[in-house]
């Protein structure tokens, strides 16, 4: 006992001697190693098409083309949040149909994709530059994600034409909630781009609904219907509109034979647009605003066998009645085949065509009823994580347009 109370007495007695230095010299903490998770996980990816066709259209009359729009490059950063959801970013630019004709062309890049995205287990929270809500309800099987764009998607009736690429993107606002990974609610407002400089059509200008079924992935082939969903976009007009426009759609894919290797379905798609006032055309804005419906179809066949190339062979057709406007009509079509080489390497080839009645060929294609190409090319995708430790729930490149979707 004496000995402890020494013990005691003599350490008490050092402390005390101890410059002031060198007690905050051994209070200071342990250090923590530094967490290699908490690094960001990078993701970069690519898609590369070119083509060459032979093309009918209102800029070309019967010339030789060399296509490399709609390639695309982005780069994104996802990190798990604290409480175990994932903030990530996204940004990415695409090549246009101006960057084909050369420098004289002012916009020869677009920037679709340019968010920050915020994904829990049932909520999802995004903000920037991305698809459409209508992008990818219907993936139709042409080679670039703007063929047919006026018949396979809701039109943005702000939109001057030049950039087909303003009726597949926007500036969106969203929350989405899930069931399970596979029933998808989402609230959303959008700026639609303004290029025709429609008056009052600045700062939020559309603003709507959908709902979505996904299959699981892995399991779409063995499923009726893997996908399936419909929505409504109210968009706020000041011109040719008394109460704004309205525009209701929905659509799915059927698994017609229900296989791995060979897979054969049906997609379809039905887009209402009303609230227009408009009985006749004066330019082609009007065309993006009119009361219309739209009906598009696609019959796929791919056929995937274990470890060998696989092709697909598609048809895609689709109508359009303007139920105001006389003679406006329009039909389109394009027959696409793809034939994978190598993994992310594929040879593509299409025949596609669009008819137009006079009053909407006046208008949308400087009189020109009939346009239509024959193209064959190459298409190149890659996909890149770096620090993998999280998996956000969409890849970068299923973004993108694709005939053959991974």
């Amino acid at each position: 006992m004496k000995s402890f109370l020494t013990s005691g007495f003599s350490l008490t007695l050092i402390a005390l001697l101890l410059p002031v230095s060198a007690l905050a010299t051994l209070a200071q903490p342990v250090p923590i190693p530094e967490d290699q998770s908490l690094s960001p996980q990078i993701e970069l990816a690519g898609e590369g098409i070119g083509t060459l066709g032979l093309a009918r259209t209102a800029q070309h009359e019967s010339e030789g083309d060399i296509n490399f729009s709609d390639s695309a490059l982005l780069i994104g950063a996802s990190q798990r949040l604290y409480d175990e959801a994932i903030g990530s970013f996204v940004f990415g630019s695409l090549t246009t149909d101006a960057a084909n004709e050369g420098a004289n062309k002012s916009s020869p890049y677009f920037v679709h994709q340019s968010f920050v995205n915020y994904q829990s287990a049932g909520v999802e929270v995004l903000v920037g530059r991305t698809d459409n809500q209508t992008a990818h309800l219907v993936d139709f099987p042409t080679i670039r994600g703007d063929d047919l764009t006026t018949l396979t998607n809701p039109t943005n009736p702000f939109s001057n034409g030049e950039n087909p690429e303003e009726h597949r993107y926007s500036n969106v606002a969203s929350v989405t909630l899930n069931q399970n990974l596979k029933y998808f609610e989402s609230i959303h407002v959008q700026h639609l781009i303004n290029s025709a400089n429609v008056d009052g059509a600045e700062g939020i200008n559309s603003m709507g609904i959908t709902f979505q079924y996904l299959e699981s992935p892995g399991l779409e082939n063995f499923s009726t219907v893997p996908s399936w969903g419909a929505g409504y976009e109210y968009i706020k007009l000041d011109t040719n509109s008394s109460s704004g426009l309205s525009q209701i759609y929905g659509g799915a894919t059927i698994n017609l034979n229900k296989s791995v290797t060979n897979l054969v379905d049906l997609r379809f798609q039905d887009t209402l647009s009303l609230g227009s006032s408009l009985s006749d055309f004066q330019n082609i804005t009007d065309t993006f605003q009119a009361d219309s419906n739209t009906i598009a179809m696609a019959l796929r066949y791919l056929h995937k066998p274990f470890g060998g190339t696989g092709y697909q062979v598609s048809l895609t057709a689709a109508y359009k009645n303007y139920m105001k406007v006389s003679k406006a009509n329009s039909y389109g079509f394009a027959l696409t085949g793809v034939k994978t080489l190598g993994q992310g390497f594929d040879f593509v080839g299409q025949y596609k065509g669009q008819w137009r009645d006079s009053n909407l060929a006046a208008a949308q294609s400087n009189g020109v009823d009939f346009e239509n190409t024959v193209e064959v090319g190459l298409a190149f995708n890659f996909d890149i994580v770096f620090n993998k430790h999280i998996s956000p729930r969409r890849s970068l490149l299923n973004q993108q347009h694709q005939y053959i979707p991974n």
